[in-house]
């Protein structure tokens, strides 16, 4: 997500952040008084979006809600962030959602961003098929390799021996022609591209790795106390998205570039419009942020049979609907 544009200094001011609420003051004067935090899970960048486009535009105060934004980073342990009160509610990956709750942490997905995971695979042009990349070296990130590379490995062969660590910069597969590295649909292919890099992108959802991507998480504690808050947050959010997505991003991206300065405003447009080709808020019509049984049968049914997770009824316990309500916005047609 965007690592590749990131020096030392730019990654020390992340680290710093997560523990800092950036401001976004527009609206606050008819909020609520007691706020609602989220953390993010990288540095601002598209992918985190639709949630200052809510701020910035009112959505939030316009719901009685106050609330801030913190900017994550790398190596932050979400889950424990989340579970020592850090943040009201953190944005995660749905695979985790599954774990938490099969080990008794009671931590519950309410929401997603995205209705398919986007990360994925970048290789080199001459590959056409994943199964080719059968003893070449892969980047993969220590959360990679302990959700998405044990499946992969199980689907196509591949050995632990390919595994190598993600160095958070695009230099490594620029000058080796046999790498392969774990990329996100809108951030390392746009530095691919910018740098001349020809490439290919696999994404792991059509590969067949069913996922939410950036899923939003709160503590059972959380979900008790401020259910009515946490429907109005989504309301509202998902009304950030659809205007961030379709419709006028500036204060969204003007307020992303304040947080992150390293975000170019080219990079944030190409980002968003890889999003909409992958139809990652989903299909024409659909209500925004939403989840359903479904996916959530079919993320779990791959956790197991990739032995991620061990298998138990509380599975279920990781995720409710009960948040995702009839007033989210919808995906334009």
């Amino acid at each position: 997500m965007t690592p590749y544009r990131l020096d030392r200094r730019s990654m020390l001011r992340g680290i710093m952040a997560a523990g800092a609420v950036s401001s976004l003051p527009s609206g606050r004067a008819k909020a609520a008084s007691r706020p609602l935090s989220l953390l993010t899970n990288w540095y601002a960048q598209a992918e985190h979006g639709g949630y200052y486009q809510a701020s910035e535009d009112g959505l939030y105060s316009a719901q009685n809600l106050d609330v801030s934004i913190q900017m994550g980073g790398p190596q932050m342990n979400m889950t424990q962030l989340l579970m020592a009160g850090q943040c009201d509610i953190a944005i995660m990956q749905g695979e985790e959602a599954i774990r938490c709750a099969v080990q008794g942490i009671p931590a519950v997905a309410i929401a997603t961003t995205f209705q398919k995971g986007v990360g994925g695979l970048m290789t080199h042009p001459d590959i056409h098929d994943i199964a080719q990349l059968k003893g070449h070296p892969i980047l993969i990130s220590s959360e990679g390799r302990a959700s998405f590379w044990v499946w992969l490995k199980k689907r196509y062969g591949f050995t632990e021996d390919q595994a190598h660590p993600y160095t958070y910069n695009l230099q490594p597969f620029a000058f080796n022609p046999q790498m392969a590295i774990q990329a996100f649909v809108s951030s390392e292919p746009y530095g691919a591209k910018k740098a001349g890099i020809p490439f290919n992108f696999f994404l792991l959802d059509d590969l067949g790795y069913a996922a939410y991507g950036n899923v939003l998480m709160v503590s059972r504690k959380i979900l008790e106390e401020r259910g009515p808050e946490l429907q109005k947050f989504i309301a509202a959010s998902s009304e950030g998205w659809k205007r961030y997505i379709f419709g006028d991003s500036i204060k969204g991206d003007a307020a992303i570039r304040k947080a992150n300065p390293d975000m170019s405003a080219d990079q944030l447009a190409w980002s968003r419009q890889k999003l909409r080709d992958i139809k990652a808020l989903g299909a024409p019509g659909a209500p925004i942020m939403t989840m359903n049984d479904e996916r959530w049968q079919r993320i779990y049914d791959i956790q197991l049979s990739a032995q991620l997770i061990a298998d138990s009824p509380k599975w279920k316990e990781g995720y409710t609907l009960d948040v995702v309500h009839n007033s989210l916005a919808t995906v334009p047609a």
